[in-house]
């Protein structure tokens, strides 16, 4: 999994959960990124906070039959991730798989298909 997008999903799970900021994330001494990829999460993060409303209006807009205060809150962080990205232009299977590996990775058994459906249903929807 590419580590930008790890720790994107990381930070949207820890800024809602306890409101962690950019500048905490990036005093994590094991979180550390350079250069390019730095400034690439940077980004990601100033476009979540700007743009958190629309970002979670996406989210609801494409859940059938679920709340979003009914997701996990790291299956809720990883389509948000994903969701900012595509509204970015980033290729969409690619984001689309690497959250499904971060579901797999730190989330519950179910989680993979789970990110992975939602995020492969807005993508869809936004053609």
């Amino acid at each position: 999994m590419d580590k930008t997008r790890e720790l994107f999903a990381k930070f949207i799970y820890m800024n809602d959960l306890i409101g962690t900021t950019k500048e905490d994330l990036f005093n994590l001494p094991e979180e550390e990124l350079e250069g390019a990829d730095r400034e690439r999460l940077e980004r990601l993060i100033d476009f979540y906070l700007r743009n958190k409303r629309e970002v979670m209006g996406e989210l609801e807009s494409v859940l059938v039959g679920w709340k979003v205060e009914r997701l996990l809150n790291l299956d809720r962080a990883a389509i948000l991730a994903g969701i900012c990205e595509m509204l970015l232009g980033e290729d969409p299977e690619a984001v689309i798989y690497d959250y499904g590996t971060f579901a797999r990775v730190f989330s519950g058994e179910r989680s993979p298909s789970f990110v992975m459906g939602v995020l492969k249903s807005y993508k869809e929807v936004k053609k």
